[in-house]
């Protein structure tokens, strides 16, 4: 309850800065600094992430970076483990509404196609309480797919450069991003993906 309140007043604080920057008459007038900017083929719309030159999450055709993370069960798991098998990589958190509506859907699809599709639900570990938070809620939801923990934010934001929960990446048979997914993911998308020939 404290994190969600802790969590609102920044938000509005944030909010609020960016507003009074908006609003600045000072800055909306002030075209000198512009000139050091016209080479660098900005278009109108790309965000100042992506005008920075810094890409918002992998895309598809990237390599999916290694890494070794542990399993709720204190398990080691490396995602070369399951080379030439597909792989959805979800990042969430239980405090996350949008990630809590998409695991229903996460956990019928596991039911279905968990023998021929990996599903790695990544827990953002760090920004929980506990490790056992993380096994409480589980446990009270009765979900039973993979869940990894990155508690030193060392996958999530680090390699796979997630800056929004949920985020998911499809993974193809050779370790290739097939498609990325901000926000929820729907029981549909994930058969789908399940679904495709193999590249």
């Amino acid at each position: 309850m404290v994190k969600k309140i802790i969590a609102v007043l920044l938000l509005v604080g944030f909010l609020s800065y960016a507003l009074w920057q908006g609003l600045s008459p000072n800055e909306a007038s002030d075209n000198s600094n512009l000139s050091e900017y016209k080479d660098l083929n900005i278009k109108k719309g790309d965000s100042a992430r992506q005008a920075s030159g810094q890409a918002y999450g992998l895309e598809p055709k990237d390599t999916a970076p290694p890494f070794t993370l542990s399993d709720t069960s204190g398990k080691s798991v490396q995602l070369s483990d399951f080379k030439g098998k597909k792989v959805i990589l979800n990042f969430w958190a239980t405090w996350c509404p949008p990630c809590q509506k998409e695991m229903p859907d996460m956990q019928a699809f596991y039911e279905k196609y968990g023998n021929d599709v990996q599903l790695l639900a990544v827990n953002l570990t760090s920004s929980e309480g506990s490790k056992q938070a993380v096994s409480k809620f589980l446990k009270e939801k009765q979900f039973t797919f993979r869940v990894l923990l990155d508690d030193q934010d060392s996958v999530g934001s680090k390699k796979y450069r997630v800056s929004t929960i949920p985020t998911s990446y499809f993974i193809d048979e050779e370790g290739k991003i097939v498609q990325r997914v901000n926000g929820p993911m729907t029981l549909k998308q994930m058969e789908n993906f399940a679904q495709q020939a193999a590249s």
